[in-house]
């Protein structure tokens, strides 16, 4: 059995932060996170659970540019 290690959160307007689902890879996760933002867009990152660390999904149309920052940084 494979655990997810990715989770996907979308940031919400009053500045909390809605978890969305999780995902085994960053791959995957990149992927869902651009998939989610075609249906609800918005702000959208992905934790590591092995790393800490944040990537941020930019809300820019088709292509989003990607960004990492370790937690408690960045956005």
């Amino acid at each position: 059995m494979t655990v997810p290690t990715f989770d996907i959160f979308k940031a919400e307007p009053d500045g909390s932060v809605l978890w969305r689902e999780s995902a085994v890879t960053v791959e995957d996760a990149r992927a869902r996170a651009r998939e989610l933002a075609a249906l609800a867009p918005g702000e959208y990152f992905i934790l590591s659970h092995r790393t800490g660390n944040k990537i941020k999904i930019e809300p820019d149309g088709a292509a989003p540019a990607e960004s990492a920052f370790p937690c408690g940084q960045g956005a």
